[in-house]
């Protein structure tokens, strides 16, 4: 194929990209703690010989928004929203991932747990657990976790919640579930604020994320007609040149 196939092709293939990294977005408009992605574009210059260049598209990378969503109130005890920076540790089978979703429930042991059942990390990475007898649970901003236990008077304390950020929030992988991964060292947030018994929400607007899929769209579809039009140059020339006689 001759150069303009080809940059159009590269085009298309970004704006594909594109269009699935938009769509996932959309898809997890409602899902507690996701951070939209999105995509950074480059051109890729080409000098296949003197005087002439070709400028491909490129999708450079993907980047994560790390802003927080709006945190709502949810009445639950064990929902758990992040005020700013950091993630909770969660020990799962794999090993420990982090996420910024806060809810948590009971396993029959009375560790707390995510939906899925790993189990979050407290600090000292030991496991919280909440006594079978407890009446009233209570999380303060900064994440001491204390219980009225066997009808008593006063609240027991039965931990702290451990919070942790790092340096290159871009370089954690998502690995499903709400959870990341990373090999970087964890760095405990010593004055975050956590806010009990609510959730963080995604931080993508469905409103924006669909306007820019359709424009997006509209660039794939402009793409298309050009590359048929490419083709038909392309047709013609090698018709004409067919009924060149020297």
């Amino acid at each position: 194929m001759e150069s303009p196939g080809l940059v159009l092709l590269s085009n298309q293939e970004a704006l594909q990209r594109a269009i699935d990294i938009v769509a996932n977005n959309v898809a997890n408009a409602s899902t507690t703690g996701f951070k939209r992605e999105g995509i950074v574009f480059d051109t890729l210059l080409s000098r296949p010989a003197p005087g002439e260049s070709i400028q491909f598209v490129v999708d450079r990378a993907t980047y994560r928004d790390a802003s927080n969503g709006p945190i709502v109130p949810t009445g639950n005890p064990l929902d758990i929203a992040i005020s700013g920076a950091g993630y909770f540790p969660i020990q799962t089978p794999q090993g420990t991932r982090y996420t910024r979703a806060g809810s948590f429930q009971l396993n029959t042991d009375g560790q707390v747990t995510t939906l899925s059942g790993d189990v979050l990390l407290a600090d000292g990475d030991q496991p919280l657990t909440i006594p079978s007898t407890t009446t009233q649970i209570n999380i303060s901003s900064d994440g001491f976790v204390s219980a009225r236990v066997d009808n008593g008077t006063s609240l027991a304390q039965l931990g702290k919640l451990k919070i942790v950020r790092f340096d290159n929030e871009q370089a954690m992988q998502p690995v499903g579930n709400g959870l990341y991964t990373t090999s970087q060292e964890e760095q405990q947030v010593e004055h975050g604020s956590v806010v009990q018994g609510a959730l963080e929400q995604s931080n993508v607007s469905a409103v924006t994320e669909i306007t820019q899929m359709i424009q997006i769209m509209r660039s794939y579809e402009q793409t298309v007609n050009l590359i048929g039009q490419e083709n038909q140059r392309l047709d013609d020339a090698i018709t004409k040149l067919g009924k060149t006689t020297v």
